[in-house]
């Protein structure tokens, strides 16, 4: 037994040997495996820690957008409100307007009749100026008339005075 002792312990060596490369490579493998998994698992914490970003991005995009929405849904009730207040206006503009077509014909007859006495009037104008001329030339043929009468009258006085005087 003694031969076989050696035969054994080679035996037992060249499968230790057999188990301990095998352990090797399984335990390559599982730390190109473990190895993998930690870059995974970082490539995952990055990703997760870039969504997270975004996510926050994104939620404070929609707050943003939700806030301009609310801000636009309020603008636009104003200016259905102001449209409101301005059809209302129209329609009461319409009805004044169409109120007022008497009235725009009135005041047409009104001008012509205004247009026929400023005709008038210049009319009478023309003949006042043309009487204010008359009486003018009546005014200075009186005032030489006056005047010669002053002066015959004064002759006739000197006359009568040296008459008297005589």
């Amino acid at each position: 037994m003694s031969f076989r002792w050696p035969l054994v312990l080679s035996a037992l060596c060249v499968a230790l040997a057999a188990f301990c490369a095998v352990q090797w490579r399984r335990e390559a493998e599982l730390r190109a495996e473990l190895l993998t998994a930690r870059v995974a698992e970082r490539d995952l914490r990055e990703q997760s820690a870039e969504a997270r970003r975004l996510g926050e991005t994104y939620a404070a995009e929609i707050r943003r957008l939700d806030a301009r929405v609310a801000e636009l849904k309020r603008a636009e009730e104003a200016a259905r409100k102001e449209l409101g207040g301005a059809q209302t206006a129209l329609a009461s503009a319409r009805q004044d307007a169409a109120g007022l077509a008497p009235l725009r014909a009135a005041v047409a007859q009104q001008n012509e009749s205004i247009r026929r006495q400023n005709a008038m009037v210049t009319q009478q104008n023309d003949a006042i100026r043309v009487q204010n001329e008359n009486l003018r030339k009546l005014v200075a043929e009186r005032d030489a008339v006056v005047r010669l009468l002053n002066e015959r009258t004064e002759l006739l006085n000197k006359l009568t005075a040296e008459r008297a005087g005589k």
